[in-house]
């Protein structure tokens, strides 16, 4: 996605809204005056999708998004609101911190790889307190221009593969969406299985594994600017915590073409 086709909103900082729907209206607001559309469908279609489950996350964030057919590029932005506000997120928190993003119907990923930006940006504590303390909109218009909105790589053609083995679930899926949202990159994701699977049926290593060794390994696989391949290592390893169970690999890319839809 190039960065012409993103649009940053006004991004209202320290709003007064003291409930979801106010949250919700002022966003759409927002949304509308960057599309130069009626509000209304907009609060609609949030709604719709806060109905499907909510978009509060963890942390004091959430995320409400939608899909329009009038839209024709992305528009992203945030807000922040005055006091805390019930927004069903996932650590059962109040949000303070709203990001959203609109897009068109027909560009369902782009918009999981903006979302997915958008929540690997929000996931780092710096920067949650840096929007926490933003007091205009040009403050948090500025955070979203320094994270978000992708840049060209310095040197197109200087590419590298990340490739991250996961053995547990609850890191998989984060780690996941963290790498996901790395600009002019390309994600793929597939099953392996552990050694052990295969040497506990083996009569010399029989003893040290056992037929419980079959659990499957998710491999994620990111190809991405080569200058981009330490933050995306980062986000991967803050997740991991050092944790058994995750393999971070990076290698420098000779050759490829192509683009992968996720």
């Amino acid at each position: 996605m190039k960065k012409d086709e993103i649009v940053i909103a006004h991004c209202p900082a320290q709003h007064p809204a003291s409930d979801p729907d106010a949250v919700l209206k002022e966003v759409a607001q927002s949304i509308a005056g960057a599309l130069d559309v009626p509000a209304a469908g907009i609060h609609e279609a949030l709604k719709k999708r806060e109905q499907v489950g909510s978009t509060g996350l963890s942390d004091g964030v959430a995320v409400p998004h939608c899909s329009l057919d009038e839209a024709q590029s992305f528009t992203i932005g945030l807000l922040t609101t005055s006091s805390p506000i019930a927004f069903g997120a996932i650590d059962g928190n109040p949000s303070n911190i709203f990001a959203f993003v609109a897009g068109p119907e027909a560009r369902r990923t782009d918009h999981v790889r903006l979302l997915a930006a958008l929540t690997a940006q929000l996931r780092e504590e710096s920067t949650r307190q840096r929007i926490r303390s933003a007091a205009t909109a040009e403050d948090l218009r500025s955070i979203l221009e320094d994270g978000v909105v992708p840049r060209q790589p310095q040197q197109a053609d200087a590419y590298s593969v990340l490739v991250i083995f996961v053995q547990h679930q609850d890191l998989y899926e984060p780690i996941l969406e963290a790498v996901s949202g790395e600009p002019n990159s390309s994600v793929a994701v597939s099953e392996a299985k552990s050694a052990g699977s295969i040497l506990h049926r083996m009569p010399l290593f029989a003893t040290f594994w056992n037929d419980r060794e079959e659990g499957e390994i998710h491999r994620i696989e990111v190809v991405l600017p080569r200058n981009q391949v330490n933050r995306a290592i980062r986000r991967a390893e803050d997740l991991a915590a050092g944790s058994r169970g995750v393999q971070i690999s990076a290698m420098d890319l000779s050759y490829g073409s192509g683009v992968l839809d996720l």
